[in-house]
């Protein structure tokens, strides 16, 4: 409240299932002076079969998305270890459950927030358990129609959790006209509720943008290299951009 907004940097698979880099990402994110770091938590036999094509194949190594998934797993100790390890460098650590065991481990990890991506706001079990933890809610509308955006505030709202709506748009990479920024006003018009973007341009425009319409909170892609192999890759921005972003919101609230 009151603060600027606070800049979230989404790892999602751009660690490509690697320990190491997932612990690289934290040391350069919180160099960019990030408030928060998000992966995304992935267990193969709960969200997945080994029967389950790929949609689009883009890997060199794995046969379905089930050897995706699988790969891009990692412990409950590897993720107290990352999470320490954010803590340790002074931003929150987040990460998005797509399983009920995701949601269960992460909320024994101690993580402060869930961010529900545009799909997975209709996943009704895990967003009621979500819920019940009373525990603040981060939702992307991407793929949501203003009645579902409704009917899940609605539900929030009936618990008392704290709650933030992400204007977004699912397209990876999106352009500038697929991008309606105005829409950061009508949902705060229409929720009087804090609204952040959840962008996945690979720009720094719409986050600056957001910024100077009011956005409480800016979520982008992050990666190492746009050299890096991983399906999000190519919707996400650099570290320097990170840098850039995290200056301008800053420059811009206080202008503001």
């Amino acid at each position: 409240e009151g603060g600027k907004p606070y800049v979230i940097a989404e790892i999602s698979q751009n660690h490509d299932g690697s320990l190491g880099q997932a612990h690289a990402f934290i040391d350069a994110v919180a160099s960019a002076g990030v408030d928060a770091i998000k992966f995304q938590t992935h267990i193969a036999e709960e969200e997945s079969t080994i029967y389950e094509p790929f949609r689009v194949n883009f890997s060199y190594e794995d046969s379905t998305r089930y050897d995706y998934w699988k790969r891009m797993e990692f412990s409950e100790e590897q993720w107290i270890g990352l999470y320490k390890h954010a803590i340790d460098k002074k931003i929150d650590f987040l990460s998005s459950p797509f399983s009920i065991k995701a949601l269960e481990m992460l909320d024994r990890i101690g993580v402060p927030a869930w961010k529900f991506g545009a799909g997975e706001v209709f996943n009704e079990e895990l967003l009621s358990l979500a819920i019940k933890t009373k525990k603040p809610i981060l939702l992307s509308t991407g793929l949501s129609t203003y009645d579902d955006i409704d009917n899940q505030i609605e539900r929030i709202k009936e618990c008392g959790n704290k709650y933030l709506i992400f204007q977004c748009v699912t397209a990876y990479p999106s352009v500038a006209e697929m991008i309606n920024i105005n829409l950061i006003s009508d949902l705060q018009a229409r929720y009087k509720c804090p609204v952040g973007i959840s962008d996945h341009s690979a720009t720094v425009y719409p986050a600056l943008a957001a910024t100077a319409l009011g956005a409480k909170a800016i979520e982008v892609h992050v990666t190492m290299s746009e050299y890096m192999f991983g399906p999000d890759v190519k919707a996400s921005v650099s570290i320097n951009q990170l840098r850039e972003i995290v200056e301008g919101v800053g420059f811009i609230h206080t202008m503001l």
